[in-house]
């Protein structure tokens, strides 16, 4: 990476003078043209010792996170959670869980899962998912509250919703993830034979590996949808 010029530090320095973040600073040093990645940004920022004002904290800065989940049903007051994930931005990682055929049946149903990813959340400053308002994230919280388990109260987690930027930024014949992903070039993106939910709604083994795979590979192309149409979106997000 070459060797940071007087203008990019200039443009960085404005970090502990005003309340832009250092995802803001990032987007606003790529539409300048400068290639840097949101790790390095937010690297070069510590190393210069920039500190913002107690007033200025945004608490967006530091954590992002592409989040996507697997149910049996799109009605969270009738289907349950099979699965979860969380991919961390420009990390080689994702953070996961799956029920298990004995929690279907039992009478726990995702309740372990549920309160895992409600204290993964907290991980995060700002989540990013493909559909999460309509979907998970309301999902999320009524499993939540069904199992008596807190989930993060307004503004305590940011939420960016990235069905939104393409259904505005570009002009597809379909803005479902598979159409984005292929239209960006994107590989990754799987479909699973409905015999496939059948079977894990019911707790078959091979089924659940197969459903949690599929929910793994959602949000790593998630970063790579992101990635690519972040340079035409506000960095600006909304509460979850």
């Amino acid at each position: 990476m070459a060797r940071w010029s007087e203008e990019e530090i200039a443009l960085l320095s404005v970090y502990e003078k005003t309340n832009k973040s250092a995802y803001t600073l990032f987007t606003e040093m790529r539409r300048a043209g400068y290639n840097r990645t949101y790790k390095s940004v937010s690297r070069k920022i510590e190393s210069l010792g920039l500190r913002k004002p107690e007033s200025y904290t945004t608490g967006q800065e530091k954590r992002l996170g592409y989040l996507d989940i697997e149910t049996t049903s799109l009605k969270a007051n009738v289907g349950i959670m099979l699965s979860w994930a969380i991919k961390k931005r420009d990390v080689n990682e994702v953070t996961s869980a799956l029920i298990t055929k004995e929690e279907i049946f039992d009478g726990d149903y995702d309740k372990r899962i549920v309160e895992m990813l409600c204290e993964e959340l907290n991980n995060y400053d700002t989540l990013l998912t493909y559909y999460g308002t309509r979907f998970d994230i309301p999902f999320i919280r009524t499993r939540a509250i069904d199992s008596g388990i807190r989930f993060p109260f307004y503004r305590e987690v940011s939420h960016k919703d990235l069905y939104y930027q393409v259904r505005s930024k570009l002009r597809l014949h379909s803005n479902s993830l598979k159409t984005a992903t292929e239209f960006l070039g994107i590989r990754g993106k799987t479909k699973l034979d409905p015999r496939i939910w059948r079977d894990a709604t019911y707790g078959e083994s091979d089924a659940l590996q197969t459903v949690h795979a599929h929910n793994i590979a959602d949000v790593m192309i998630l970063e790579r949808l992101h990635k690519k149409i972040e340079d035409y979106c506000p960095s600006s997000v909304v509460p979850a």
